[in-house]
């Protein structure tokens, strides 16, 4: 499932997260996932893989979480479901740890794989509502999500939500939503409606939100938001309302802490980036197939119980025995239990968590191996302070082409965010950027190879420190920058460019507006360069041409503040 609304000034596929509760288990940090803790405690209540009542008392709608969301798109639905409340704060493994585990079993793999990968986009979606803050346990929020449900390109967020605070973000281009600004347009069953009015150049297909007091829903348009909306209330006709194959295969494995499921076929367009997750989770239905998948974590935090159940109509001699030899091989002696037959496989194993993070860990690179990928010299970093959020910026650009599939940034405070090009190494001019603590952080850099393995790069002090007006006027003098406007020509956003007249002893320089979306800010310099910012040196950032202002601040020795402010165009 890819948000289609999602970003694309390049083509890079980015996450960002704001503690180390990471579910971009498709892009890495696979450890994240294994740090559940409890909802029940993995045992059947009969015979049967999935445990459970019998089909005649099951009802989907009510006996699962997400179940009244599962309502149909086209030919068929691909879904996730994660409860937030009952996963810890911390990881099993506090460092970055490898985005490939050294494990062959898809009854483990594809869940946590395919299933944190959705939910994990899905938390990007959530960002585009003004919800970056509510789904990090870390932060201070007035809002907070509990339970993600994805179903297909629709996201449903529950949990308690601030509805006069998510109302001025979404009515507002800020940072907090890319720059787009939505409008109010009515309210619907309890649901405020608010459609995009105000959009980037640089956001491609911009969500509609339906905020309640207790559920936000992001959705790619306004039908496919309405029927989700109707399947919440029961009004609109679900998966499994006629269709027992979903039901029994819900029924199975459908109860979980994370959950995964595709019934029918859905469009390939809404599954994860035409499939391109790391690691692989080594299954994937084919056509005709059906699948439900999910993981559940015990209370200590020690064992992980998955769970699956595969339906087809012609399932195949060679299909079946392929699927019910890989399945449970790594779990727990004792454990794994698969039935197959009457074109339905259900397995379930349990599995310990230590020997999973472990088996990750064997797959770090070295240092040595990492620099190899990526040479320390071709990074620059600046810091960039707060704007209208609580987090500042650390930006990590690279100024080379490199070996390297991917970058990693991890702040200190819990702030993570990795880039990984689609079908090229990183290179030149790629830029990722982390959340960082402004009371003070560190930001540390990794190289990910193409099998996904990562390795440490380096460690920078962000610098967070106060820069004094003295040492600020000696550093970038008054007279030491030109600043010139054009208004626009296409688009919304004018451009206002600010040359470097004289040699300054600033290690960086950005160009911060504060109106235009953060993201268009202009940055120079690096926090580990040789040389200060010198004469000639050029900053570009837009603007908004109805009133804006622009603060350039400068970092010198550890200590960032501002030395010049733009007032205009207005």
């Amino acid at each position: 499932m890819s948000p289609r609304f999602a970003h694309d000034s390049d083509d890079s596929a980015t996450q960002t997260g704001q503690s180390r509760r990471r579910f971009l288990l498709g892009m890495g940090a696979l450890t994240a996932a294994l740090a559940g803790c409890a909802g029940d405690d993995g045992e059947n209540t009969d015979d049967s893989p999935g445990g459970g009542s019998s089909t005649d008392t099951f009802a989907p709608a009510s006996d699962l979480p997400y179940g009244r969301w599962l309502t149909t798109d086209k030919d068929g639905l691909f879904f996730a479901y994660a409860n937030l409340d009952d996963l810890p704060e911390d990881s099993v493994a506090d460092s970055a740890g490898s985005s490939d585990l050294s494990v062959d079993d898809p009854l483990i793999l594809y869940p946590l794989v395919m299933g944190g990968a959705a939910v994990g986009l899905g938390r990007i979606a959530l960002s585009f509502a003004g919800l970056a803050e509510a789904v990090s346990p870390t932060a201070t929020a007035d809002s907070t999500v509990s339970e993600i449900t994805v179903t297909n390109e629709v996201i449903i967020a529950e949990g308690s939500f601030a509805t006069d605070q998510l109302d001025e973000r979404l009515t507002e281009a800020t940072d907090e939503t890319f720059g787009i600004a939505h409008e109010q347009t009515g309210t619907d069953r309890g649901y405020d409606r608010y459609e995009p009015v105000e959009v980037p150049d640089s956001v491609s297909d911009p969500p509609v939100v339906a905020v309640a007091d207790e559920t936000v829903i992001v959705g790619p348009d306004s039908g496919r938001l309405d029927r989700t909306v109707a399947a919440g209330d029961g009004d609109q006709s679900r998966v499994f309302g006629t269709d027992e194959t979903a039901t029994e295969l819900l029924e199975r494995a459908g109860a979980g802490d994370l959950v995964v499921g595709q019934l029918g076929s859905p469009p390939g367009e809404q599954l994860m980036s035409g499939g391109q997750t790391s690691p692989d989770p080594q299954f994937r239905p084919r056509s005709g197939e059906s699948v439900v998948a999910a993981v559940d974590f015990d209370a200590s935090g020690g064992t992980v119980q998955s769970r699956f159940a595969l339906a087809a109509a012609d399932l195949g001699a060679d299909r079946e025995e392929t699927v019910e030899t890989a399945l449970g091989t790594a779990a727990v002696d004792g454990s794994r239990s698969v039935e197959v037959g009457n074109g339905r496989i259900t397995a379930t194993g349990t599995y310990d968590i230590e020997q999973l993070a472990e088996g990750s860990a064997e797959q770090a690179l070295s240092q040595a191996a990492a620099v190899e990928l990526v040479p320390p010299e071709a990074l620059t970093f600046q810091y960039e302070p707060p704007r209208d959020q609580q987090f500042g910026e650390l930006w990590v650009g690279v100024t080379e082409d490199t070996d390297a599939a991917g970058i990693r940034v991890e702040a200190e405070s819990g702030g993570y965010t990795e880039i990984q090009p689609q079908e090229r190494s990183v290179g030149a001019d790629d830029s990722v950027a982390v959340q960082v603590d402004p009371d003070g952080d560190s930001v540390t850099v990794f190289a990910v190879n193409g099998e996904g393995a990562v390795g440490e790069l380096t460690t920078v002090s962000v610098p967070t420190d106060e820069l004094s007006e003295t040492a600020a006027s000696q550093a970038v003098p008054a007279d030491a920058l030109s600043f010139s406007y054009e208004s626009p020509d296409t688009g919304n956003l004018g451009s206002l460019t600010v040359e470097v007249v004289a040699d300054t002893e600033a290690e960086t320089l950005i160009a911060q507006p504060q109106e235009a979306p953060g993201l268009f800010a202009g940055r120079v310099g690096s926090l580990t360069g040789d040389e200060p910012v010198g004469a000639g040196t050029v900053l570009e950032t837009s603007v908004e041409p109805a009133g804006d202002e622009v603060v350039v601040y400068a970092t010198v020795d550890g200590a960032t503040g501002e030395v010049a402010r733009w007032q205009g165009p207005a």
